[in-house]
C-alpha cells in the first residue's frame, strides 16, 4: 500500500524544512565570524605533532636561513628548522629573491609525499619538485633559487591539506 501526500502537505513540509535548514546554516555561519568572542574558536593544527598554525614571517628572522626542514604527514607539513617554524603546521616560508635554498622533507607516516613549488596558477615552477618519499624516515632535498613566481609549496599527493605559502621578498 502506498501512502499519498497532498500537494499542500508536501509544500508545507518542504517550506518548514527549508526554514529549519536556513536557521541552522545561519547559526553555523554566525559561530564562525571573527570578533564574536563567545563562539569563535581559533583553528587548531590537524597534525598531532604540530603546536600552532602561525610562525614568524618577519623577513629579518629569515635573513640568514638557507636550509629548511619539514616533516611530511597526511594532514600537513610540520616545520622542524629553522627554529621559528618548529612545530608549526604548514608554515609560511619567507625567501629572498635570487638566493639559493634547500628544503629537506622527511616522511613521518609511511605515506607517499613529495614537495613541489607552485606558482599563482597552481602549476609547478620549472621542475622544482622532490622525488617521492614513501617509507617512514626517508628524506629528499630540493635545491632551488627563489623567484617571484613562487607562491606555494605543496605535496602533490595531498595537495589540499599539505601546502604552505611562500613569501618571496626582495633581497636588500
Amino acid at each position: 500500500m502506498t501512502a499519498r501526500v497532498s500537494g499542500a502537505t508536501r509544500r508545507r513540509f518542504l517550506s518548514s524544512a527549508a526554514v529549519t535548514l536556513g536557521g541552522v546554516l545561519v547559526a553555523g555561519c554566525a559561530g564562525r565570524e571573527e570578533g564574536d568572542g563567545d563562539t569563535h574558536e581559533d583553528p587548531e593544527p590537524i597534525v598531532d605533532e604540530a603546536e600552532t598554525l602561525e610562525n614568524d614571517t618577519d623577513p629579518d628572522a629569515w635573513r640568514d636561513v638557507g636550509e629548511i626542514r619539514l616533516d611530511a604527514y597526511v594532514g600537513g607539513w610540520v616545520g622542524v628548522e629553522p627554529a621559528h617554524v618548529d612545530r608549526v603546521e604548514n608554515p609560511t616560508l619567507v625567501l629572498f629573491e635570487g638566493r639559493s635554498y634547500e628544503i629537506t622533507i622527511a616522511n613521518r607516516d609511511n605515506v607517499k609525499h613529495n614537495l613541489a613549488i607552485w606558482d599563482a596558477e597552481d602549476e609547478r615552477v620549472e621542475e622544482y619538485a622532490t622525488d617521492v618519499v614513501a617509507a617512514t624516515g626517508t628524506t629528499e632535498t630540493l635545491s632551488f633559487t627563489a623567484t617571484d613566481a613562487m607562491t606555494t609549496y605543496i605535496c602533490e599527493h595531498q595537495p589540499r591539506i599539505q601546502l604552505g605559502d611562500l613569501e618571496v621578498v626582495a633581497d636588500e
